[in-house]
């Protein structure tokens, strides 16, 4: 995904004059690093997947993305890199392809099948935290996949097509809709202010009473 951002005072410009002058001072090395690399969630990108060669294919995606969007970008990207965390936790060789959709490579189907599905627990048990420009907190758990398995791309995306299929008509998920997922929003404490001691109006100081002589 390219760098965007967007302010007033043309900053996409400079953004994008910063970047150029960074890939200039970059080794070959370095260079080829950030061809290869999903800058979203530091993951090998489909270009990296592409060049690994033939393999056992896997190809899966977000449940619900453009409904968690609705909360903010950050919130799906946040998504996107626990799931890319998950996947990575549970052993398998992943990549990012685009959008919300990830793929992986492997040697047998249900190696793969086992460590998806740890990856499925693991997302889903995790809570995700976003911290949002107006300095409240986003907070959800739940969230989940759909996968397919295959000898190559091809029919791991008909894999995929399937197993959505039979979550959808068994109503665990539904396009457009958050389903299974608990979303909690703080909002920021108001800050205290700080209190400040002066003496009460019209007050006056005391003063020792004389002793009483005989």
């Amino acid at each position: 995904m390219a760098e965007h951002e967007v302010n007033p005072s043309g900053g996409e410009r400079r953004v994008a004059l910063e970047k150029r002058r960074r890939v200039a001072e970059m080794s070959p090395e370095e260079m080829r690093r950030e061809l290869l690399t999903s800058e979203v969630t530091g993951l090998p990108n489909r270009r990296a997947f592409d060049e690994a060669g033939a393999a056992l294919a896997v190809e899966c995606d977000v449940d619900g993305l453009k409904a968690l969007n609705e909360y903010g970008y950050a919130a799906g990207n946040a998504v996107l890199k626990a799931k890319a965390d998950a996947l990575r936790e549970a052993g398998l060789e992943a990549y990012h392809d685009k959008g919300d959709e990830f793929l992986c490579r492997g040697t047998q189907i249900k190696a793969l099948a086992a460590k998806l599905e740890r990856a499925r627990a693991t997302l889903r048990n995790r809570m995700i935290v976003v911290e949002r420009p107006d300095g409240s907190t986003l907070s959800f758990t739940g969230a989940d996949f759909s996968y397919g398995v295959g000898k190559d791309i091809d029919e791991a995306e008909f894999g995929l097509k399937r197993h959505k299929a039979g979550r959808e008509s068994s109503g665990e998920i539904a396009r457009g809709e958050l389903r299974g997922i608990t979303i909690k929003i703080e909002k920021p404490k108001p800050s205290t202010p700080e209190l400040s001691h002066s003496p009460a109006i019209g007050s006056v100081p005391c003063r020792e009473a004389p002793l009483a002589t005989n």
